[in-house]
């Protein structure tokens, strides 16, 4: 979130969508991915939560 306003504060609304859409649609194929895999429920999206945003940890 906190990179989405500083984004919106120096490029206006458009980059943030743009940013937003991305990790909307990875945070989907991630779900999906897990969901065909064997995840179900509250599981598969802890997943993908962990495989789309989890990668901060390791910066």
């Amino acid at each position: 979130m906190i990179a989405l306003i500083v984004v919106a504060g120096f490029s206006g609304p458009r980059w943030t969508l743009i940013i937003t859409g991305a990790f909307t649609a990875w945070f989907l194929i991630a779900l999906a991915v897990i969901h065909i895999g064997s995840g179900r429920g509250w599981d598969a999206v802890r997943r993908a939560y962990i495989a789309t945003f989890g990668w901060g940890n390791w910066i």
